[in-house]
């Protein structure tokens, strides 16, 4: 008898990812399979699947299909400008206070946009990652604030951290709006380059139809739009109105803003669109739900945690070998590496982990802090585009089981090619200019 043969396509790597952890536990850590186990990523796989899952079903109920048919036909006679159009509403959307949560609440709605007007599937993820950046990281935003308390943190006298003699202190205000303008500049480029790649202002042949008039949403579709509209204001409008108006100041707000995260949100819109909008949990689950995604990208998390600080631990030997490596080449190793950890984990992490090197350095070397913590900055924020780290994974919900699929390694490729290309502009000085 002969064995049977499986494609390549049949494997998940999700789990082969954990197998192979599960080893590298065993082998090189000498420690317990519960031990990895606690490694599982829970908040990746409940801000990943939850929102997943509660866009299924109004995929399966035809709301997000027919959203889109109708934005496309409002583009009919400028469709080449749509992934522009993207791009800004995500902006737009983390701008006002939502940061990078904003992928969360537009990516559906950008899915249904690009498969209503065919849009190349790669350009998708690209604008909404660029509106993300261009966005997401203003001072006032949730991640511009974390930016401001690292760099507060790490980079002047603190009771946490004491500068070494001769290293000029950062002002973390200015510091962050210096990475914002390297990021928009960087979004900007990305995604017009990308735009002239794939010929965006291009609509296949034969798919004129799907600009005719749509049709009336029918009554659960206009419920289903009602509560993801209330699910989108739940977490928009507490974030802007304590950050803008209230300062972190106000009880109720600051409760809000805490709790009703985007998983909290999502179970809450799942309920309702079962109870008011006929939503069916059996075909919806074993139709539209991709298992196969959350599995691959939870999985791959799990495995890449390993090179955390309790497991294998990368990050202390790497600030002592900088130290003594040549200054010139300082900026493009403290990219490369903010880069290559950012694939492995959380950004938030890797930043503040990446930061607390650079003082030493900085005094080691003679380059100032504000050019290395832009350098480092930047490093952790390209990889992110990767499908296995949050925001990469954000940009994918909402889209179509077979796209997302063929997307996650062109996704990873370009987080790769991202990551060379931001080293290399620290090799030339780039992220020293004006520091």
């Amino acid at each position: 008898h002969s064995f049977p043969t499986r494609r390549s396509s049949d494997l998940n790597l999700g789990f082969v990812a954990i197998a192979f952890g599960f080893i590298i536990s065993w082998t090189v850590l000498k420690t317990t399979s519960t031990k990895y186990i606690a490694a599982f990523p829970t908040t990746l796989f409940w801000n990943y699947a939850m929102p997943v899952i509660f866009y299924a079903f109004a995929q399966a109920n035809g709301t997000l299909g027919l959203l889109g048919k109708k934005i496309a036909y409002a583009f009919r006679n400028a469709r080449w400008a749509l992934p522009f159009a993207i791009m800004i509403m995500a902006a737009v959307v983390a701008g006002s206070g939502a940061s990078t949560n904003n992928t969360f609440m537009v990516a559906p709605l950008a899915w249904s946009l690009a498969v209503g007007a065919e849009i190349t599937p790669i350009l998708v993820p690209i604008a909404l990652w660029c509106g993300s950046f261009i966005g997401g990281f203003l001072p006032w935003t949730t991640m511009g604030s974390l930016w401001n308390g690292n760099f507060s943190t790490y980079l002047i006298n603190s009771d946490k951290t004491t500068l070494p003699d001769g290293v000029t202190p950062v002002d973390p205000l200015s510091l962050t709006v210096r990475l914002d303008i390297y990021q928009i500049i960087m979004a900007l480029v990305f995604i017009a380059v990308a735009y002239v790649i794939c010929k965006g202002w291009k609509v296949k042949e034969g798919t004129q139809s799907l600009f005719e008039k749509p049709e009336d949403y029918n009554k659960d579709q206009k419920a289903t739009l009602v509560i993801i509209v209330c699910i989108i204001c739940c977490l928009l409008i507490p974030s802007v109105l304590n950050t803008l108006f209230f300062h972190n100041k106000n009880v109720v707000f600051k409760w809000m803003v805490s709790n009703l995260t985007v998983p909290v949100t999502s179970a809450i819109g799942i309920t309702l669109v079962c109870l008011f909008a006929n939503g069916n949990v059996k075909e919806t689950f074993g139709k539209f739900v991709n298992w196969n995604m959350i599995l691959t990208i939870t999985g791959m998390g799990m495995y890449c945690t390993l090179a955390g600080k309790n497991y294998l631990n990368v990050v202390d030997p790497l600030s002592e070998l900088l130290q003594n490596a040549p200054a010139f080449i300082i900026p493009a190793a403290l990219c490369l590496i903010g880069a290559l950890l950012s694939f492995v984990t959380s950004a938030s992490t890797i930043q503040a982990l990446v930061l607390a090197m650079i003082p030493a350095i900085s005094a080691a070397t003679g380059l100032s802090m504000v050019h290395l913590a832009t350098a480092a900055m930047m490093g952790t924020a390209v990889t992110s585009f990767s499908p296995i780290s949050t925001g990469g994974a954000a940009c994918l919900i909402g889209a179509p089981s077979e796209v997302s699929t063929k997307l996650f390694p062109k996704m990873i490729a370009i987080a790769v090619g991202l990551m060379v290309a931001a080293s290399l502009l620290g090799l030339i000085g780039f992220y020293g200019i004006g520091a």
